[in-house]
């Protein structure tokens, strides 16, 4: 009996450290933080600029980033980011572009048209975007939302949404790193940002495109 006690013991202790490892790293909030200014290099991991201001600057590089899936579990993927480069989409308008490759596609990000925000102007999944917002950019506050009427593969409308969860928050010794929720057409996702590395993890509520 004794020795039932403790190898069951052993087993639930075994399965804790297992899930444990399993457990995603946490962004710790600094609260002290209600407005900030957040420059597109945290989205491409270069270093920051030196004054407040949203250009693209030339960024070719290659990172991995940490997913937690609906069930818990944690995948993972890679990131190719490279530009910027010109591009003509929807319409005929012409974008100054990001080009992107994740695990499931192709994409290109462009500002937009507001600037409060980086979005995909095309996905090889549905083609051409208009006005998604997926990145905040600019002066934004701690729990802000912003929402974005677009239009996906030319005709879906939808709105995409970005809300700020962490304005600014630590991760793995990053101080700087920013957390926030998306979503678009019944579509949840989370994010985390961290400088220097670009994206680093990712939420998935409700997959899709």
């Amino acid at each position: 009996m004794e020795w039932s006690r403790n190898a069951a013991a052993a087993a639930v202790a075994f399965l804790a450290a297992a899930a444990a490892a399993q457990q995603a790293p946490v962004c710790e909030q600094d609260a002290s933080v209600t407005e900030r200014f957040i420059p597109v290099e945290l989205l491409t991991g270069l270093p920051a600029p030196e004054k407040p201001e949203l250009v693209f600057a030339p960024v070719r590089r290659s990172y991995p980033f940490v997913n937690v899936l609906p069930d818990g579990r944690l995948g993972g993927g890679e990131v190719t980011l490279e530009g910027p480069v010109r591009w003509t989409g929807e319409g005929g308008k012409d974008y100054e572009v990001y080009e992107r490759k994740v695990p499931r596609a192709h994409e290109r990000f462009a500002f937009t048209p507001d600037r409060t925000a980086i979005g995909r102007v095309y996905d090889e999944r549905f083609g051409n975007a208009v006005n998604e917002g997926k990145f905040p950019v600019g002066l934004w506050q701690q729990g802000q939302k912003r929402s974005y009427a677009t239009v996906y593969g030319g005709s879906r409308r939808a709105v995409s949404s970005i809300t700020i969860e962490k304005l600014s928050c630590t991760y793995e010794g990053v101080a700087g790193a920013l957390q926030y929720r998306w979503t678009s057409n019944g579509l949840d996702y989370g994010y985390i940002y961290a400088p220097g590395r670009g994206v680093v993890q990712v939420m998935t509520y409700r997959s899709g495109r």
